[in-house]
């Protein structure tokens, strides 16, 4: 075993160095208060998660026979904060999918030659099962806005009113369509569809489906839903755009929060599926760069008293890649991708879950499972049922870093966030750390080496790999609980190797 992650908890500060004498050690400065550029407050459901609707009942059962796999896994990171992750039933297919009142869990529609998913259709029953998630989890209701039918959308949004339990506490927020800024002919008109046409629309909805909706529920709307960088073929609908055409000028406004999507790498084309590499990805500047084109997009929403929320994300789309997004390493990236976000006032991320696509690019290299089987996303943090593509139902080495950004996150509601410098001497690329502030003092510190190994490195590739840090001009009389979170190696694919634990107390 090896650290290649780990979060110091400091009560409230007491660490001498992390390494022996004889090894070299870097100095890592970290501020003694807040300083002005810390975050707000980190919200406790940070880390939250987005699901793609076809494959709802998979992940989460019915109303009446939830999925006690999944739901013990959601309870472990909600026990580590005092509020559980906010699900969204989000993705491609919720524009392609409608309410029955007399149908009951998701079930897919497929096209036999192709795979490809064209319609989803629910009742009662997805609704209903909202209620089994851990107490005070909160959930946003999809709409389908793909369908160009304002009376299909309406229709969910009064299904979820009249058949989620306590929609007043758990429904958090309606979203009206999935990446309309990537709609296809069939879909809208290209020639004419832009930012403009989108906000014209986006008012008009929602507009007409409050009228069926309750007052407590007409101010929780998300806007944008849509990627923060465009493809070739789309336009970009961008939270400082949407709101200069006006789409929150409302009295009172109706915009909870804007949200945009983002994956840095694709592999829904075999010539971006060679770009998304573990080199490529495992790069600390490569991370910082690609998020922050999120900041201007939580300036617009701050000043529009709004938040900005990442509603979807992942570090490779279409599903993912092998031997990339399955391994250890994944989990590194969430961590450093969620907590950077944060240092930028990123208010909450949704880490996507699902499976294969097939009518997201005809190229693409994932493959939906046999006998329209899921082929579960190699991304996901958990295969939630047992699969012919992905063999037994299990956690990933991901899943461990939701247990890591709950810890870092805290339990007391009010902890603030810093970027930290590398120390002198450390690649910026290759190293991350993050102090976490609470009472005017940090209180913990979340350290990543991203010069990483493989399990099949020698001993002495391994000891090039390490990093010792000195942070012993903090060290005072109390004591401090160090964890790391380790494995093998980067490419370590069994959960049952990855550990997060104490390793030692220092008093």
């Amino acid at each position: 075993m090896h650290s290649l992650c780990l979060v110091l908890n400091l009560l409230p500060l007491a660490l001498p160095a992390l390494a022996s004498a004889a090894q070299p050690q870097h100095v890592l400065h970290i501020p003694p208060t807040p300083p002005p550029h810390a975050s707000r407050p980190l919200s406790p459901a940070l880390a939250s998660l987005s699901v793609d609707p076809a494959f709802w009942a998979e992940f989460w059962g019915n109303a009446t026979h939830p999925n006690l796999f999944s739901m013990r896994l959601l309870r472990n990171i909600a026990q580590r904060t005092t509020a559980p992750p906010i699900i969204r039933p989000g993705g491609v297919t919720q524009d392609s999918s409608r309410f029955l009142a007399s149908a009951g869990a998701p079930e897919r529609t497929t096209d036999p030659a192709t795979g490809a998913i064209y319609r989803t259709t629910y009742g009662p029953d997805f609704y209903r099962s909202f209620g089994n998630f851990p107490e005070g989890t909160r959930v946003t209701v999809p709409l389908n806005f793909g369908n160009d039918s304002v009376e299909v959308a309406r229709a969910q949004a009064a299904g979820a009113v009249r058949w989620v339990e306590g929609w007043a506490e758990r429904v958090w927020a309606f979203e009206l369509g999935n990446e309309a800024g990537n709609y296809k002919a069939t879909q809208r008109n290209l020639s004419t569809w832009g930012p403009a046409a989108y906000v014209a629309e986006w008012k008009n909805w929602t507009s007409t489906i409050n009228a069926v909706l309750p007052p407590p529920l007409r101010t929780r709307w998300w806007a944008g839903s849509d990627g923060i960088t465009p493809a070739a073929v789309t336009v970009a609908l961008q939270t400082e755009d949407l709101l200069a055409r006006g789409i929150d000028d409302q009295t009172p406004p109706i915009v909870r929060e804007f949200s945009q999507h983002m994956y840095a790498y694709s592999a829904c084309k075999p010539a971006s599926a060679a770009l998304a590499t573990v080199p490529n990805i495992h790069n600390h500047t490569d991370i910082t760069a690609f998020v922050g084109l999120l900041a201007p997009k939580v300036a617009a929403a701050r000043g529009n008293g709004s938040d900005l929320v990442v509603g979807e994300f992942n570090s490779v789309s279409c599903s993912g890649k092998e031997n990339v997004t399955d391994i250890f390493g994944q989990a590194l990236w969430v961590i450093d991708t969620t907590l950077y976000a944060a240092s930028l006032n990123v208010s909450r991320v949704h880490l996507h879950q699902g499976a294969t696509l097939v009518s997201q690019s005809n190229s693409q290299i994932n493959v939906p499972g046999a006998n329209g089987t899921p082929g579960f996303s190699t991304y996901n943090l958990w295969y939630p049922v047992d699969s012919p593509l992905r063999g037994r139902r299990r956690a990933n080495p991901s899943y461990v870093s939701q247990l890591f950004l709950a810890e870092t996150v805290g339990k007391s509601g009010t902890s603030r966030l810093v970027e930290l410098s590398p120390p002198e001497g450390v690649s910026p690329d290759l190293f991350a750390a993050y102090a976490v502030y609470d009472g005017g003092a940090p209180v913990r510190i979340a350290v990543i080496n991203w010069q990483t190994f493989n399990s099949t490195m020698g001993e002495a590739g391994v000891r090039a790999t390490s990093l010792g840090l000195d942070i012993s001009g903090l060290v005072q009389k109390k004591k401090a609980t160090l964890k790391r979170l380790t494995a093998p190696g980067s490419d370590e694919k069994n959960a049952d190797y990855v550990r997060w634990a104490v390793l030692v107390l220092y008093l």
